[in-house]
């Protein structure tokens, strides 16, 4: 039993506390769920190395740290109430960004999908069951339901999909998308929206311009992302180490 307050229940216009019967899940389930949900799961050695507290922070990229970090901190009561974090650099927006001398703006390698992996590996650490799945290995798992001696059929794969605790989308909105494409994708966000599942994603479209990639479905999809997600912009240098043979 749990007190909790409800306008619609209330004495002399107060809302009253009442007792109300929840119905909670114990860490065992979750416990039992990471066995088949790890993030890290396909994971390169080097890439379960990325963690919080072994990135290279500084004044572009500290506040989104931070806000990842917070995030994951709170995951039990996000995970409660079903928010989601988009996390962004958008091109279109590198000519709104102040000018900073000596360092040149970019929405491209400033780290989006590091920090994605780094609240994956703090997701794995505490045994919170999630996928990590770039959208192209999404499109592809569904696809692969189609083959005549898959074990899966589209409906289970899209299931796991929209049922696990978390799910991480990687480069979300940089497939060839066809009019299947669209409606799966509609598909899996419309419904983690209606389940009130937590889901990650990393994209180079701010939201207002996912119609723009999506001419079928985009407007909703933004719309659902923007009603659920908290943001986190990441317009900054690239980090991504340059090959010595290349020119400077």
């Amino acid at each position: 039993m749990r007190w909790v307050e409800d306008e619609n229940y209330s004495y002399n216009g107060m809302p009253m506390r009442y007792e109300k019967a929840v119905v909670e899940l114990c860490s065992c389930h979750y416990e039992r769920l990471f066995q088949k949900y790890d993030p890290t799961e396909s994971f390169t050695t080097k890439e379960k190395g990325y963690l919080f507290k072994a990135a290279t922070i500084d004044n572009m990229n500290r506040e989104q740290f931070k806000q990842a970090s917070d995030f994951v901190r709170d995951i039990k009561a996000h995970m409660e109430t079903g928010t989601w974090l988009y996390i962004f650099g958008d091109d279109a927006r590198v000519p709104e960004v102040p000018k900073i001398k000596g360092i040149t703006i970019s929405a491209y390698g400033t780290g989006k999908t590091y920090l994605m992996q780094c609240m994956a590996n703090a997701f794995s650490l505490r045994k919170i069951p999630a996928i990590y799945v770039t959208e192209e290995r999404l499109f592809a798992d569904i696809k692969a339901t189609y083959n005549r001696d898959s074990e899966d059929s589209e409906d289970e794969v899209l299931q796991i999909y929209y049922s696990v605790p978390i799910l991480m989308i990687d480069d979300i909105f940089t497939a060839q998308y066809k009019e299947w494409g669209e409606a799966k994708l509609f598909s899996i966000i419309d419904e983690r929206q209606k389940n009130s599942k937590v889901t990650i994603m990393t994209s180079n479209y701010s939201l207002g311009r996912i119609r723009e990639r999506l001419p079928l479905n985009g407007g909703k999809i933004g719309s659902r992302i923007n009603g659920n997600a908290e943001q986190i912009e990441m317009l900054g240098p690239d980090r991504r180490p340059q090959s010595k043979s290349e020119p400077a």
